[in-house]
């Protein structure tokens, strides 16, 4: 239900406006909805193992990157 929902929002928006501005906004906020579940894991998930946590983390830090280099176009 929620990717089908993300799926219509995002056709939705880009039908009205296909500018870098839009896409840029449409990337940010999966970043930041995936950082949101990431971290929800690693608090959830204590006992993991520390590589799984550790690639875990690296992939927040990306995306957090990828969030502040998508800001010039917003």
């Amino acid at each position: 239900m929620a990717q089908g929902m993300s799926w219509i929002k995002t056709n939705m928006k880009l039908a009205m406006n296909t500018s870098d501005e839009t896409i840029a906004e449409l990337m940010t906020d999966g970043c930041n909805m995936g950082v949101k579940s990431l971290n929800r894991y690693l608090n959830q998930y204590k006992a993991a193992d520390d590589r799984a946590k550790a690639i875990t983390k690296k992939l927040i830090n990306l995306e957090t990157d990828l969030c502040s280099d998508l800001r010039v176009y917003l």
